[in-house]
């Protein structure tokens, strides 16, 4: 039903005739777009099973749980175990001690004056306790180290500000009232930034990580004298609602596709005047949007195809290079992994 009503808007928008203006301007028309990504490290075999483990320092063992921190490290799209000496990968990370370096205090005036003429100045204080954190990481598979370092460096100074008192006293006291329940609070934050930091480092080298946005552009029309100027952006806004439709999981819908496809391969049929600027333009645009189609329906050969015909188009030829550069690292990338779409469910590719 989407693809017969597609048709019958690209049908009934894009009539025949001549065009009315010697040129055409062409704009490009952002998108955003989700994926999956493949590991920049892959390991053999691709799909494992991996487990974490985490060693706490003496002074941090009071606020931080080694059992819960465990539960929390991750690799997207592998198989996780609560055994490590069964694991073909371990995550290990060292949550280090927080030294507090020092506390001191900041001090702001306000000044405000009555309508007498009279000012009146307000103090403001807060306490200011700079602290020192360390984590490190290591990556194992048996007996190998894949990859280790330092996650938090101890040289590093982290500042927390607290909230404002009217006096300096008031700020004294809420930290030294409030001193455990504040490291507490530093402990949790840069634990959880740990916990991220090594998850995202182990799912980008190797895992499958879902990325839920990223940018692209396609090419639309901008010249309302020209008889094909709304059905070409009505095709292409059609195109993006496609293209912004994926999910890391959900790769693109091939009927709606195949819909658009057909429009923009009709288009350096009806406009082939090799002379005419606004043909010529035109067949760039389709050009380029066939090879952004095929691209995110993940079939590089095609682009090759169409990344020719762009170039041999002549307008803006150079972008037909790089369409077929970003077609061979999508193939290259296919042929690495044995994975051939970037848009998959991993528990399903790897049953």
């Amino acid at each position: 039903m989407k693809k017969n009503v597609l048709i019958l808007c690209l049908t009934a928008l894009s009539v025949c005739g001549t065009a009315q203006t010697k040129s055409v301007d062409i704009d490009s028309k952002n998108f955003t777009y989700a994926y999956r990504a493949f590991p920049s490290t892959p390991l053999h075999p691709l799909r494992f099973t991996y487990a974490a483990k985490v060693t706490v320092a003496n002074a941090a063992k009071k606020h931080v749980s080694a059992e819960d921190v465990e539960k929390l490290i991750f690799i997207h799209g592998q198989v996780k175990t609560n055994k490590p000496d069964e694991a073909a990968v371990v995550l290990e990370l060292h949550v280090g001690n927080i030294i507090i370096t020092a506390s001191t205090f900041t001090e702001r005036t306000e000044e405000s004056k009555d309508k007498a003429g009279k000012v009146t100045v307000k103090r403001f204080f807060r306490a200011v306790v700079t602290y020192t954190f360390e984590s490190s990481h290591r990556i194992t598979r048996g007996a190998e180290t894949l990859q280790s370092g330092s996650i938090h460096l101890r040289e590093l100074e982290h500042v927390h500000l607290t909230k404002e008192y009217s006096s300096r006293r008031e700020a004294y006291d809420y930290w030294e009232n409030n001193r455990e329940v504040l490291l507490e609070e530093f402990y949790r934050a840069m634990t959880d930034e740990a916990v991220e930091s090594l998850s995202d480092i182990a799912s980008r080298a190797y895992g499958f990580k879902p990325i839920p946005r990223d940018w692209d552009v396609v090419k639309t029309t901008d010249e309302k004298k020209h008889n094909e100027n709304e059905a070409f952006r009505a095709a292409v806004n059609s195109l993006v609602a496609v293209l912004e439709a994926m999910t890391p999981d959900v790769p693109m819908n091939r009927e709606m596709a195949n819909s658009l496809i057909k429009y923009f391969e009709s288009i350096p049929q009806k406009y082939a005047d090799p002379k005419s600027k606004a043909d010529i333009r035109l067949r760039y645009a389709a050009y380029f949007n066939l090879c952004k189609i095929y691209h995110y329906l993940d079939e590089p050969e095609n682009v090759d195809k169409y990344a020719d015909l762009l170039t041999m188009n002549g307008y803006d030829a150079k972008d037909g290079g790089k369409l077929k550069k970003a077609a061979l690292e999508l193939k290259l990338s296919f042929d690495k992994i044995g994975v051939r779409t970037t848009h998959f469910i991993p528990d399903v590719v790897f049953k």
